[in-house]
């Protein structure tokens, strides 16, 4: 078992020692005795309340999900705000970076290879996103594709991509609502990009 694994089996831990009728309150969850369910990037989930296992639906069947970006961001955005009614999407986009005074925040090492995996498969991109439940939006300062995908039906963010051309490269950029940080921890917006990236391009 690597550390990820061990990861994983601390947050399920963790997990179970919040209220869950509270969260289940505060974000209007679907449950029943054996589980709470909600909708992770397009694809049907439900947490275990006895145990805090995460399965997703895939194929009309249930799986554990071991994918520690997956689960860390589902327990985080489920657990992290403390207050009885869920915190407010103010519909301002930002980019990661707003929500710290120093350290690093600059992401466009990480999304440049899936910048270039996508550069001249503009429909891919599209078509992928649209899977994971993407809506796609007007223009934003001047990108090619400017598209909202629902994290949970209650956390979307903003996905961007520029194509390459002679003078640039192509660019890949995720936004984040304003109020994100009432949401879920900084390091998690990390674990979220990660996992959505790694989704688009199994899709596309």
């Amino acid at each position: 078992m690597d550390n990820y694994d061990l990861q994983v089996d601390i947050g399920k831990r963790i997990f179970l020692e919040y209220d869950q009728e509270r969260m289940i309150r505060k974000f209007c969850l679907n449950s029943d005795e054996k589980y709470i369910y909600l909708t992770y990037l397009n694809t049907p989930c439900r947490i275990s309340r006895e145990s805090g296992t995460i399965e997703e639906q895939r194929d009309g069947r249930w799986q554990e999900s071991r994918n520690f970006g997956t689960v860390m961001t589902v327990y985080d955005l489920l657990c992290y705000h403390k207050g009885e009614r869920p915190p407010e999407l103010l519909h301002q986009w930002c980019t990661v970076g707003t929500f710290v005074v120093t350290g690093v925040t600059k992401t466009e090492g990480f999304t440049r290879k899936y910048a270039k995996l996508f550069d001249g498969r503009m429909q891919d991109l599209k078509t992928a996103a649209q899977r994971l439940g993407g809506t796609l939006q007007p223009p934003m300062a001047g990108a090619d594709l400017t598209c909202e995908i629902p994290v949970t039906p209650f956390f979307p963010i903003l996905l961007q991509f520029w194509e390459g051309d002679e003078e640039f490269p192509p660019k890949l950029l995720i936004l984040w609502d304003r109020n994100a940080d009432q949401f879920l921890h900084f390091e998690t917006t990390f674990y979220l990009q990660g996992d959505l990236l790694e989704r688009l391009a199994s899709k596309a």
